[in-house]
């Protein structure tokens, strides 16, 4: 066999190893391109009902559970956008959201005055002016901790109220911010819209610009 004969082989086989590897490897490393690169997401681009801004407290958080549709390669459509079939693991993400108002935090880290205003359970249609008041006071925040995904718990301790991840200490304010721990930033937000009945409504999508350098929430 000749120089130019063996290298010729040679291109040929990488040619061949690449048609065979590039495909499985696109296949599995999708979600990655998708999300982190495309900003894309396999939960639809949908408005998903959370809960009632008369349900939640002042100077405490509310949790509510939204189930997230997926649409996954081995999905069935028709299963997908029925509410009323059973949906499996592989079909849905449960996600808690923590929603909250806006709450001043005094010195020491106690928590001062809430942002909620005085016309919420009070029963009726929302106008538009006190939609925007209300959207301007909540928080609507995702559970998912911003180190490694644990799920965050809410716990008052001498007047002090914080989130808590239970796996690595990362601890937030009421708001979501940053208080401490292994965290890069605080809680992620979801984008929301409180409508004129009353109800809150969030899309899988979080306060963040896509793109390979920006760092998404974990989903748990």
């Amino acid at each position: 066999m000749t120089r130019g004969d063996f290298l010729g082989f040679g291109v040929l086989g990488a040619i061949f190893g690449a048609i065979v590897t590039i495909p499985p490897v696109a296949f599995v490393l999708s979600p990655v391109i998708k999300t982190d690169a495309l900003g894309q997401s396999d939960v639809p681009d949908d408005w998903f009902e959370v809960g009632p801004i008369s349900e939640i407290p002042e100077g405490e958080p509310k949790n509510f559970v939204v189930e997230f549709p997926v649409n996954q390669i081995y999905s069935e459509e028709e299963i997908i956008n029925n509410p009323e079939a059973v949906k499996t693991e592989g079909e849905v993400i449960p996600n808690a959201v923590w929603v909250s108002w806006k709450t001043e935090i005094l010195e020491g880290g106690k928590l001062g005055k809430t942002q909620r205003p005085a016309f919420v359970g009070e029963g009726g249609s929302l106008s538009q002016e006190q939609i925007q008041e209300v959207t301007a006071s909540l928080n609507v925040m995702s559970s998912s901790c911003a180190h490694l995904g644990c799920p965050v718990r809410w716990l008052v301790r001498e007047g002090e109220g914080l989130f808590l991840c239970p796996c690595h200490g990362g601890l937030y304010g009421i708001n979501g911010e940053y208080q401490g721990g292994p965290p890069p930033r605080g809680l992620y937000n979801y984008t929301f819209e409180v409508r004129e009945n009353g109800m809150i409504y969030v899309k899988h999508e979080f306060d963040i610009e896509p793109g390979l350098n920006k760092q998404q929430p974990y989903v748990v």
